[in-house]
């Protein structure tokens, strides 16, 4: 797995991203020659959770969704044609509600969500852009999600905490087109970060409490 460093704020409603000279990711060092799926881990600074209630209690939106499809991707380059940011924007099927101020939001509608991944397709191959190990919500799988407001578009959320809010109803699985590639990486899951054994207790603990 490739990792480039990048400095990530997470504030308690949208997250900024902040790239210097040395956050580049070098698209030619990344590619692999035998076109086989390559994941890049940008390493970023996450406001983590230690305990499941003050995830719980800070979300503005909780909900169990399905992901619908992909809105659309975005991926940003600089002069020399290296990635700076990256991100895609998920519709989420909303599939029961537990949390939120939105009356427009209800069961059976859907939810953009701006996730912290993306995929790249190039001439050489896929690249696979995950933040601190984030890997893309599969398409018609179920998740349980705590979301926060985007500040700049009321009608996007973002995934709390990068992947702290973002739990699989499923076993927990890589990206479905990770699964091509060789890289023994690629069978990493996505728990990464400060407090990996936190992260496991308020998976537990919200399972717990809203159920699969």
């Amino acid at each position: 797995m490739k990792k480039q460093n990048k400095f990530l704020s997470i504030g308690v409603l949208a997250f900024v991203l902040v790239v210097g000279a040395a956050g580049f990711i070098n698209n030619n060092k990344a590619v692999k020659g035998d076109n086989s799926p390559a994941f890049i881990s940008s390493e970023a600074k996450v406001i983590g959770y230690r305990d499941f209630n003050e995830l719980d209690n800070t979300a503005e939106l909780i909900l169990k969704g399905t992901k619908a499809k992909v809105i659309n991707t975005f991926i940003d380059k600089n002069e020399f044609g290296e990635t700076i940011d990256y991100h895609t924007q998920s519709a989420i099927k909303i599939n029961q509600i537990f949390k939120s101020d939105n009356q427009d939001i209800v069961e059976g509608s859907e939810v953009t969500v701006q996730e912290n991944g993306a995929i790249e397709t190039t001439e050489d191959g896929t690249l696979i852009y995950g933040i601190e190990g984030y890997q893309l919500m599969n398409e018609n799988e179920e998740y349980l999600l705590f979301l926060d407001k985007s500040l700049t578009d009321p009608n996007v959320y973002f995934v709390k905490g990068v992947y702290y809010g973002k739990i699989p109803l499923s076993e927990p699985k890589v990206n479905k087109i990770l699964e091509q590639s060789e890289e023994e990486s690629s069978q990493d899951l996505e728990i990464y970060g400060e407090y990996p054994e936190a992260l496991n207790t308020i998976f537990k603990e919200a399972l717990e409490k809203y159920g699969r």
